[in-house]
């Protein structure tokens, strides 16, 4: 598994902003108070009307300055020209939209617009406990402005970027809408759901947001119209952070079987494990991964920022050692990366192969790289690994890098290698 988080996202629906929802007497208040103030936010192609994507937004300054999730508007960031945005606020008051500031890394964004006299909703400045009662707001679904009641959770445990753990049924079209306390105070932004999970839900802390309206406020050149280059810089700081905490201290490892093969690294790696072991095959293989939760949503097409590793021990029982080398051979080959990609977004992946001698074996490497086409910069990296030799036993490896820089990439591959060891 990749990634175990969906954006609670954009999606394709036509909106009943005007409906008045079903609210728990409980939430009303809450509701009532803070309605005016959330918005809509709707991404549309070209002149058309048609919805590409949709979201939702609230208001944090009489300037008419919108906070929602820059996911929402990832579009117009990176295609100006092709899509358009606009605001509708719940009495049906509706104009266009400018972006204004952009926080790739915490999923966050400013927008623009004249939105009149609303109120602008305000920051909690305490923090909350865990079990106090959250309310979250936006458009999920076409269900028109809806209100949720939840439970606030504290910080997740896994995530490499700071996010609350939040009980509440978030869904599509909810995403940049604000979650408030019970004195309608902003405490979060709804920004993503669990796969896996049932009312589990994730928001950005406030604080974030309340960082990036202030250096929206503060900038004094007009908002570029193209925020790829932001974007750019962005995914740099990324890559520097994420590299600089992965290779800051010596690369853990762990002993799996007779084999010594780097281990979870840092805080804010998942790891699993599985197995294929059934008695009509004549081998089985067991298999270890870790990966990082540090995904970043660059635009539909493009997440990038993990770091994630596999490593796979193959064992033959009954094979003859032509067979077991087929099944190596072909094992490694699987998951070769291709051309997949959008070519938008990065070249095609060139590859070289190597003959290397490790502690204890030699090994078979790929090495693949590919380039990104709007940062410059930035590279996906792909290490595999394949001992040879052994009639009986193999390890097989593969270490993947996601908008890295090349020297960072070459500085993890390097001590990825060193670290595997067979122990004979």
């Amino acid at each position: 598994m990749r990634t175990i988080l969906c954006v609670a996202a954009a999606a394709l629906c036509l909106p009943a902003s005007a409906q008045e929802p079903n609210v728990s007497s409980q939430a009303r208040s809450l509701f009532e108070q803070t309605r005016e103030s959330v918005a809509q936010i709707r991404v549309l192609l070209g002149s058309s009307d048609s919805h590409s994507a949709t979201g939702t937004g609230f208001v944090v300054g009489s300037e008419g300055l919108i906070l929602t999730n820059y996911h929402v508007v990832a579009d117009k960031a990176l295609e100006p020209d092709v899509y358009r945005l606009e605001f509708v606020l719940p009495d049906g008051r509706s104009g266009p939209l400018q972006i204004v500031a952009i926080d790739v890394l915490n999923d966050l964004a400013v927008v623009k617009g004249d939105t009149g006299g609303v109120q602008a909703l305000t920051f909690r400045d305490r923090p909350l406990a865990k079990g106090d009662k959250g309310f979250s707001l936006g458009h999920p679904l076409s269900q028109g402005l809806t209100v949720v009641e939840g439970i606030y959770n504290g910080r997740s445990e896994d995530q490499y970027y700071e996010r609350i753990h939040f009980t509440g049924a978030i869904n599509a079209g909810m995403s940049g809408g604000p979650v408030v306390d019970s004195a309608a105070k902003v405490f979060g932004v709804n920004v993503a759901t669990h796969r896996r999970g049932q009312l589990v839900s994730f928001l950005v802390p406030a604080r974030f947001a309340r960082d990036l309206l202030v250096r929206a406020r503060a900038q004094t050149a007009a908002p570029p119209a193209d925020f790829r280059s932001d974007v750019g810089v962005q995914l740099k700081a990324h890559d520097r952070a994420l590299m600089d905490a992965l290779l800051k201290a010596p690369l853990p490892v762990q002993v799996l079987g007779r084999f010594v093969v780097p281990a979870r690294m840092g805080g804010f790696m998942q790891c699993g494990a599985g197995t294929e072991r059934e008695t009509s095959k004549s081998y089985d293989i067991d298999s270890y991964h870790c990966y990082t939760l540090s995904s970043l949503y660059v635009d539909p097409r493009l997440h990038t920022g993990m770091v994630s590793f596999r490593h796979r021990i193959m064992r033959n029982l009954q094979l003859d050692a032509l067979r077991f080398a087929h099944l190596q051979e072909t094992r490694f080959k699987q998951g070769r990366h291709g051309d997949y990609a959008s070519r938008k977004h990065h070249t095609r992946y060139a590859c070289q192969d190597r003959i290397v001698a490790l502690q204890g074996t030699r090994a078979k490497t790929a090495m693949c790289v590919r380039r990104y086409q709007r940062f410059e910069g930035l590279y996906d990296v792909v290490l595999k690994v394949a001992t040879l030799g052994d009639p009986a036993l193999a390890l097989q490896s593969e270490l993947e890098m996601e908008g890295v820089s090349f020297d960072h990439a070459m500085e993890l591959s390097r001590r990825y290698l060193e670290a595997i060891r067979w122990n004979r």
